[in-house]
Formats: C-alpha cells, structure tokens, sequence
C-alpha cells in the first residue's frame, strides 16, 4: 500500500513539474517577443488573441501597442528613478487598478514589504545591461502578487531607462508548493518504507541468525559423523548398508500403515503418497478414506477453505479437522515440512477413526445407562415400600368391605393400579441393569414387545399414536440377550414416533405404528421376523443405503446421535440376525427384525 501511494505522488510531482516547464517557456517566449520588438529585428507580429491579427512593425507605434496589449504578461517602460512612463492593460489588472492610475506614478509604492531594495538593485542592472529578478507587489486591493521581471534597458533620444516584462507567479508559486508538499508527503513516504524496510531486515537477520545457529549445529553434527565413518571403510561401507536397509523398511513400514500419507506442494501437487502413485490406492485403503482421497487429487485446483493442508501452508503450523463424510469419521492432520523460514511442502495424514468414536460413542452410552440404572434402583427403593403399604390399604378395603360396596371396589382398583406401577418400575429397572452380565436365554418376541411397550406406550398415547401388534401364538423362542432385544425395539418405536410426529403433529387417524411377528425361513434356517411398519414420513433412497453407518442421522442436529440403528445392527449381527428396511418417502418405513430360532425349537421343527 505504501508502495502505491509512492508511486502516485511521484506522477503528480512529475506533472507539476511538467506545467511548470510550460510556464517557464511562455515567459521565455514572451521575453523574446519583447526583446525582438525592441531591438526591431521583426516585421510584423502575429497575435491570436482572439483572433488571428498581423501587425506590422516598422515605424508603426500604434502596432506596437496593440501587440504590448495583446501578450498575456505585464509590460512596462521604468525611467531611472522608476516612474512608470507606460504600463499594458494586463500589467493594470494584475495590479486590480487602470493603466491610466499607474501611468506617471512610482513602482516603487507597488513593492511587497522588504523588496523595494531588490527592486532598485534589479532596475539599476537592467538599465546597465539587463536583469532578471523575482518581486513580490503589493495589489491595489493589499494583496500579494509574487511576479518575475526581466528588464532591459531602454535609450529614446534624451529618456534612459528600462522597458520590462512582468509575468504572474501566482500559478507557478502554487504549483512549487503543491510540489514541496508533495515532495514532503513523498520523503515521508520514503521514510515509512525505509522505516518498514529495516524492520523487515531485522527480521528477516534475525530469521537467518536462528537458521546460522542451526547450519552450524548440524554442521558440527556431520563433521562428527564424517569422522567417525572416516575411522574404517569397512565401517562406512556397513553403515550405508544398514542406511539403506533401514530405508527399505522405513518405506515397507508406511506403505504398511492402515492410514494414508500424502506429500503435497504449495501448489497442491501429490509428491508422493504411501498408497501407490496419485492416482491409485492400495487394497487395505478403507473405501471412504479412498473416496476421500480421490476427490482430494481431482479437485486440487479448488482446494476447500477450511482444509487443514491449506491452512498449514497459510499458518506453518500443524493443523487438524474432523470431517465426516457418507457416515465415516475421518481424523485429517496436515504437518509443515519447512525450508529457509517457509513451509515448502506438507505431509497429509488421514485416518479412519469411525470405529474408535462408535466405541467411544459405546462406551458413554453404556456409562450413561449404569448411571440410571443406579438412579432407578434408588428410585425404585424408595417407591416400592410406599406401593407395598397402598397395595395393603386397598387389600384391607377388599377384604373389610361387602364385595357389592363401593369400597370394595376402590380397594380393587387401588391394588391393581399399585400393582401395575410396580410392574413399570420393575420393567424399569430391568431396562437399565448391566445386561453385559446377562447371558442369552430363551424367550418369546411377545415378551420382550410387551416389556418394550411398557416403558414407550404413556408416551405414544400423549403423542397420539395408534399402535396395532399381530403376533401369531405359534411364533418360537428365541435364544436372545433380553435387555439387548428390548433396548432395539424401543429404540425402533421411538424412530416410528418420531417419524409420525413430523408428519402429524397432532392426532390423525393415519398416525399409526404396526408390529407384526411370523416365522419365515432364510437359508433353510427358520427364522422370527418382527416388521415395525410407520406410515410417517419415509427416507429417501440415497440415505436408506446409510442408516446404520456411525454418526449418520436423518434427525436434525441435536435430536439424533447417529449411533442407534448402528448399535441395533450390532446387536442383532451379535445375535446371529439381520437388519433390513423398506421405505418411500412421505409414504412409509418398515423395519425388519430377523433373529434366529432357538437351536431346540429348530431341531423339533425339522424332525416334525
């Protein structure tokens, strides 16, 4: 910026200069016209003011008069003593007066304060050979008028004097400030930068003081090395083996790593990259970290702003990003390989971390749900002793009152009500207990369902869900972890409600949820198949392909973690099961739930 502005004071000092040559000329030419006139070495004058006029001079005064009238500065003829014996219009309105008021009068009572001297000094030089001189006059209204005379002397018959041409330097004095000022404001200028210039040299010593002070340190390194390797040729020859052996393992050991590496220029240019050239990847590559690096080297013309390499070129420092793409979580870090102060290149290393946050994802869900599981014992604790005595409160009622009495079946309705919220609770607590610890055991899917509505059927009635289950009673036992078979059916249901409320939020009477059972066989092993079928408001095509990947959701931010269908899928491929769903969008999403039968259940069917 400061460069610029340099620049541009130096063109306009460059055009002062230039009109102040212009004016210069005029005078020049002026004073030649002057001087040929007087002298009588021309003919004729032409003037162009305002029009084309040819005059001619010999022997004619009135001509010469009219051209004195005609030029653009001041004309005078000055006796001895500095009388005005004539003055030209133009010299009368420099001073604002008539030619007639300074005809006979002294120019000396025209002079600026302290020029009088000069103008005497001046007059005298002109009269005895010519002069040339700068005067300040006094205007008739007080003003200042700085002007430059050039006087030559002047001898008719008896009369000595001077004949002199005065030129206005008002234009010229104001062009030569405005060129101090601006040669100020450029010294300035050339200040600052000098100023910025040493500063940058300071730095730029300092820079290379640090890198000397390293030169000499590694320097004082390698003079070690050469004298040891100078010690034995048999040693140096051993070592540039073991050099190159460690090379071909260094390489073996990156092109051996599950993440990839990629050495890039400031241009964005692949160097290199321990997944073959930069264009092909090797096998162990997971799929999104090669989608990843595909689209990295086709689109390296148009990096991303926030990508890590771009900001490690910008910053020279190690920079990361976590990026997440198709549902894979990808640790991107990019390191400055620097020469002479820069970063010249830098190693780009990404990894497939989605394993490691879904454990870690695991791992606090699993923290969480033993925290409440102690939270509900407490609760529970604390609940069931006061339900034991309302239960025994309503007994009594049944038992003391007639069994036609309105009593009688208060104390009925108080047991069963006591009853059911223990059963909740005991539900409860059954959910949220450690069920690491708990092994399969058979079961019917009609249990679990029913364990699961338990805790998930007050909210689907304040939500105004209508919920249908058709179970055949023929459906088999399952071998199954209960809690682990309970938890994804509620997690299911509550992706059923969710995805009715969006599409109704208050009741309608398509607001429904259906959980049907039947026994199918896959690969000549029966199977039990739960289907949880929602006519909310669907998944597209693209994302139904991605629901149980880690990290994925279709719920806005903040109302889904992305982990349940990824945990229920676990769950159930642990079980021995599959996952499957069916959707269009704005229509309906069905969940399929196939978990196998149980091993004595499926050698009874196939002996019968």
């Amino acid at each position: 910026m400061a460069t610029h502005q340099v620049h541009k004071q130096v063109h306009k000092e460059e055009l002062l200069i230039k009109e102040n040559d212009e004016l210069r000329e005029r005078l020049e030419e002026s004073e030649a016209v002057i001087d040929a006139i007087r002298k009588g070495t021309v003919d004729a004058v032409v003037v162009y003011h305002p029009s084309e006029q040819v005059y001619t001079l010999k022997g004619a005064d009135y001509s010469y008069r009219v051209l004195i009238e005609a030029i653009s500065e001041g004309a005078l003829v000055i006796s001895a003593g500095g009388l005005i014996a004539y003055c030209n219009s133009r010299f009368a309105e420099m001073l604002n007066t008539t030619a007639r008021d300074l005809t006979g009068s002294s120019l000396s009572h025209c002079m600026g304060p302290g020029d009088l001297s000069v103008f005497e000094k001046l007059l005298h030089s002109g009269i005895a050979g010519g002069a040339k001189g700068e005067i300040t006059l006094r205007t008739e209204s007080g003003n200042l008028l700085p002007t430059h005379f050039s006087i030559s002397p002047l001898l008719m018959g008896d009369f000595r004097g001077a004949c002199a041409v005065v030129t206005d330097l008002t234009e010229q004095k104001l062009i030569e400030e405005e060129l101090r000022r601006h040669r100020s404001e450029l010294e300035l200028l050339v200040d600052e930068r000098t100023e910025e210039l040493r500063k940058a040299n300071d730095e730029l010593e300092r820079r290379v003081s640090e890198r000397t002070s390293e030169l000499v340190l590694a320097n004082a390194q390698l003079n070690r090395e050469i004298l040891e390797r100078q010690q034995s040729q048999a040693a140096l020859q051993m070592e540039r083996d073991n050099f190159r052996k460690l090379s071909q393992e260094f390489h073996a050991l990156l092109n051996a790593i599950s993440d990839t590496l990629v050495l890039l220029s400031p241009g964005m240019e692949v160097l290199w990259t321990n997944r073959g050239n930069a264009h092909q990847f090797y096998d162990p590559l997971s799929e999104t970290v090669k989608q990843y690096c595909y689209e990295l080297l086709d689109d390296l013309s148009a990096p991303a702003a926030d990508s890590p390499v771009r900001r490690c070129f910008d910053t020279g420092e190690k920079e990361v990003a976590v990026v997440t793409r198709n549902g894979a979580v990808l640790d991107l870090r990019a390191f400055p390989i620097k020469e002479d102060g820069r970063v010249s290149r830098a190693l780009l290393l990404v990894s497939d971390i989605t394993e490691k946050m879904a454990l870690q994802a695991e791992a606090m869900q699993a923290c969480h749900l033993a925290t409440l599981g102690e939270l509900a014992a407490g609760i529970a604790h604390e609940i069931n002793n006061p339900i034991m005595g309302i239960i025994n409160y309503g007994q009594i009622l049944i038992n003391e009152c007639g069994a036609e009495s309105m009593e009688n079946d208060i104390g009925k309705r108080i047991v069963k009500e006591g009853e059911r919220i223990g059963r909740i609770v005991k539900t409860l607590l059954s959910y949220a207990r450690d069920d690491e610890r708990e092994k399969k055991r058979a079961a019917f899917i009609s249990a679990i369902l029913e364990e699961s509505i338990i805790l998930t059927q007050a909210q689907m009635r304040k939500e105004g869900v209508d919920l249908k289950i058709k179970l055949l009673d023929s459906l088999p036992e399952v071998d199954v972890n209960f809690q682990q078979i309970q938890q994804i059916f509620i997690n299911i249901i509550s992706n059923a409600r969710y995805a009715l409320n969006e599409k109704y939020p208050g009741r309608h009477r398509n607001k429904l949820l259906e959980i049907t059972g039947e026994k199918v066989i896959i690969g000549d092993r029966p199977y039990v198949r739960i289907v949880f079928h929602d006519q909310g408001v669907g998944i597209s095509p693209h994302e139904l392909t991605m629901l149980t990947k880690a990290f994925f959701s279709t719920k806005p931010f903040g109302k889904g973690t992305g982990l349940g269908l990824n945990i229920t899928e676990k769950i159930i491929t642990d079980h021995g099961g599959f996952l499957s769903f069916e959707s269009i969008q704005g229509e309906f999403t069905k969940v399929m739930v196939d978990l196998p039968v149980k091993v004595n259940d499926e050698c009874q069917d196939s002996c019968n």
